[in-house]
């Protein structure tokens, strides 16, 4: 009986990941691991969109997205590297802006994190 839902667990897993062709595949194309996030890249109309949404509410600091990475939960993390600007000023940075988009009928998208680079 262990072995048997060894075996299933095993397969679930191995099949959850794409199995070693589509691994290499995905890897090859995106360069990303199963559950990782993939290799920043230049950020869609449709990414843009949802990073000028979750920081409309600020104010006085502005966010250029650069590049972005995505990670596959339940939902989608999207990791956006921006240049920072306040605004009124010259003061810039670059910093790594984290959004969390849950599964339709989840919730709305928010700001998971902002970190300096």
């Amino acid at each position: 009986m262990i072995k048997l839902l060894l075996i299933a667990f095993l397969a679930v897993t191995f099949t959850a990941c794409g199995g070693p062709a589509k691994r290499a595949e995905n890897n090859a194309e995106r360069a990303e691991m199963c559950g990782g996030y993939t290799d920043q890249r230049t950020p869609t109309e449709q990414e843009k969109a949802l990073l000028r949404t979750v920081t409309a509410i600020q104010d006085s600091v502005r966010y250029t997205p650069e590049s972005v990475a995505t990670q596959v939960v339940a939902g989608t993390n999207y990791r956006f590297v921006c240049r920072e600007t306040t605004v009124g000023t010259d003061a810039a940075r670059q910093v790594a802006v984290t959004v969390y988009q849950p599964l339709p009928g989840q919730g709305e998208a928010r700001i998971t994190a902002i970190e300096p680079l």
